[in-house]
């Protein structure tokens, strides 16, 4: 395919000055032209957004047969009140052109037609014996310039089309007839081939191609735009988008522009697995961020393209913009549900869960077909049906102000939130720390005994906890999921999760899974030198994040965002007999332990594995050296089952129920968050909310741009 670059802004030799600018790119956005008082919109076909560019063209009748020409970066179309050929600049100004007609009758109007890509040429049709494929030559240099040279008669070329598109690559016109009939068009000669059925009928009034030869099509009657892969063995009408209605369609395109801008990041895309269509390319769900537009919840980040799970855009961007879907009870196959939607605007709300598991939200596993939405917070009352099985699935929930959203395709304004969830069954019970939708934050000091700068951000993940039982009475299995968000260490770092008093007998190793970034692994998650269950989550956090030290604090710095990622996933499956009442409370016990001399030269006897750090008052594993208690700024007391906190009670390590945002790399979280040192000295009596970002100073918190 030609590349895609920006056209040059000087205009070809023209015997005409008035004429508008030439555009300054090889614009992404469609042209389309509507109205018998022809009016200008813009249309992003990747969602069907448009925005009205001119209401008044300087006509006071139709435009058709719209095309852009690469050759001088305007736009041509077919005037109906000057009943010839008309220019347009970047101004949206028609400036009429005088056609030299060849004896062709000069009374009949074209409203089908296009510019060439490899040559500077308009190219016009009507059906009819008198009438056919004209040709007029655009380039001023050209013997022929402006004059209408007729290819073929229309009874040789005899169709029922209402626009065509030149591919950007091989020279040939599409069009696609009122019955659904995808045509090839040879403008050399006229001659013309069925190619195949698409699927879809009615007026196309409105045809465009982009740079990788697909074809957009757009229906008059209801806006829908469709995608035709024209390579495909069998090329089909996908639906793409919900474009405008009208009567009176026509279109035009730089058909060497890609269909999404490289810097275009105003596109809200869904992160499920590219089975369920999210990226671009599969026809993912997306919508466009419109000013003031419909929103769920609070936040909602724009990107090119869809950062496909396990890669988030949370992760990739910090803060997490699934917030306007909240599970308020469990699921369960044959039972209602409740669902908690906040909603920014009147609109519709869309929903499907995979409740067959595989990997595609099918047509009968929408749970919510155009559900109006107020704005505000409000509960619905949700089935699931019978004859499902239980188990994980993926959510996928689209507002928009317009009815009809699909599971993917694009939307002109709103918004979609993806959600992995957990689908029970009558004997099987689900319990979430800190909630079904609801990530902890656990955050660590690791220059533990010293207090260190005490931010706290030298390891922040984020962390869920899910536990699996029968009849509520005996566990079935424990799940670990999470992210590391920050780094903010110089020194290297192992993270652990513990079940404190749970012998890793119970588990059945040969269903243990364990996945780093999606990607089962081969290794053993579970501690081999502990008799209790600590699963290993990373020796080195390191190794995962900033691998090649593009930066020295990951995430805690304004200028370091880093590199890699560690998102992790442990199932832990057990053997019968386990009383759910035995299981200790989650989040059970996260900790970070020292890797081999990296604590050098602090100590001159490296500590390694031997260093851990826990939360106040949580006793270590059995792997914790008993050397460093009382030392430096620690004042534990074994005895007394006093651990990790200084003489004033300050905590090593915090557990967070909330998207807790830290502070900046070397910022105390004491001045961060001015109440935090009330809550910690009163054991957690005073100031429980003193983690929220309005309790804190806003100016010291990290907080990535883009939400």
């Amino acid at each position: 395919m030609k590349p895609w670059k920006p056209l040059a802004l000087a205009l070809l030799c023209s015997p005409m000055s008035s004429y508008g600018a030439a555009f300054s790119t090889c614009p992404t956005q469609a042209f389309l032209v509507q109205q018998n008082v022809a009016q200008l919109f813009g249309v992003n076909l990747a969602t069907g957004h448009y925005q009205n560019l001119s209401s008044d063209m300087g006509t006071s009748g139709k435009l058709n047969a719209i095309g852009f020409n690469l050759h001088d970066d305007h736009l041509y179309a077919w005037s109906y009140q000057h009943q010839t050929l008309a220019k347009i600049g970047d101004d949206y100004q028609l400036q009429p052109l005088s056609l030299n007609w060849n004896g062709i009758d000069s009374q009949v109007s074209f409203y089908v037609g296009d510019v060439a890509v490899d040559e500077n040429a308009h190219y016009l049709y009507r059906s009819g014996v008198d009438r056919g494929l004209y040709r007029v030559s655009l380039a001023p240099n050209d013997a022929d310039y402006l004059s209408m040279q007729r290819i073929v008669d229309g009874a040789a070329l005899n169709l029922r089309i209402f626009d065509m598109a030149f591919h950007p690559d091989n020279g040939m016109l599409y069009s696609v007839d009122n019955k659904g009939v995808l045509w090839r068009i040879d403008p050399n000669d006229g001659s013309s081939q069925s190619l195949a059925t698409v699927g879809q009928t009615g007026t196309f009034g409105a045809v465009y191609f982009d740079v990788d030869g697909n074809l957009y099509i757009s229906r008059n009657s209801d806006g829908l735009i469709f995608q035709i892969d024209i390579s495909a063995a069998q090329p089909t009408a996908l639906r793409y988008a919900q474009g405008p209605a009208s009567s009176n369609n026509d279109g035009a395109r730089c058909a060497i522009a890609p269909i999404v801008a490289e810097d275009d990041a105003n596109i809200d895309f869904g992160d499920a697995p590219s089975s369920f269509g999210t990226r671009l390319a599969e026809n993912g769900a997306r919508h466009q961020l419109v000013a003031g537009g419909i929103r769920l919840g609070q936040r909602v980040d724009g990107e090119m393209d869809a950062y496909v799970y396990p890669a988030s855009d949370d992760s990739s961007r910090l803060l997490d913009d699934e917030d306007g879907i909240a599970f308020v009870t469990a699921l369960q196959v044959g039972l209602d549900f409740v669902l908690q939607v906040d909603s920014s605007g009147e609109g519709y709300l869309n929903g499907w869960i995979d409740l067959n598991g595989n990997g595609v939200f099918d047509v009968q596993e929408q749970i919510l077909n155009d559900q109006a939405v107020d704005p505000g917070v409000q509960s619905l009352l949700v089935s699931i049906p019978e004859g499902y099985t239980s188990g994980e699935r993926w959510a996928r929930f689209r507002v928009s102000s317009v009815a009809g959203v699909q599971a993917t395709g694009g939307a002109p304004d709103g918004e979609v939130e993806d959600y992995q969830i957990y689908v029970g069954d009558a004997a099987t019970q689900v319990s979430y720390y800190p909630s079904a939708d609801g990530y902890a934050t656990v955050a660590f000091e690791d220059n533990w005994p010293a207090a260190g700068d005490y931010d706290l951000n030298d390891l922040v993940v984020n962390l869920q906890t899910k536990v699996l039982s029968f009849n509520n009475a005996e566990v079935a299995r424990i799940e670990l999921q999470g992210e590391v968000r920050a780094v903010g260490a110089s020194f290297h770092n192992g993270f652990a999760i513990r079940i404190p008093g749970l012998a890793k007998s119970l588990l059945d190793r040969a269903t243990i899974r364990f996945e780093i970034n999606g990607e089962l692994q081969a290794h053993s998650v579970i501690d081999e030198a502990s008799d209790e269950i600590v699963a290993i989550i990373a020796s080195d956090v390191r190794q995962y994040i900033n691998p090649q030290n593009q930066c020295d604090f990951y995430k805690t710095q304004s200028d370091c965002e880093g590199a890699g990622q560690l998102h992790f996933k442990v199932h832990l499956p057990l053997l019968e007999g386990l009383d759910l009442a035995s299981l200790p409370s989650a989040p059970f016990d996260p900790f970070i332990f020292a890797t081999e001399h990296s604590r050098e030269p602090y100590f001159s006897d490296s500590p390694a594995r031997g260093l851990e750090v826990h939360v106040k008052n949580q006793s270590p594993s059995t792997q914790a050296s008993d050397s460093l208690w009382g030392s430096f700024d620690d004042s534990s007391n074994p005895s007394s089952g006093s651990y990790y906190q200084t003489a004033n009670g300050l905590p090593w390590a915090i557990i967070v129920p909330y998207n807790w945002q830290y502070p900046f790399e070397r910022v105390s979280v004491a001045d961060a968050y001015p109440q935090f040192l009330q809550y910690a000295q009163s054991e957690g009596l005073e100031s429980g909310d003193w983690y929220l970002l309005e309790n804190a100073r806003s100016e010291l918190i990290y907080q990535q741009e883009g939400k």
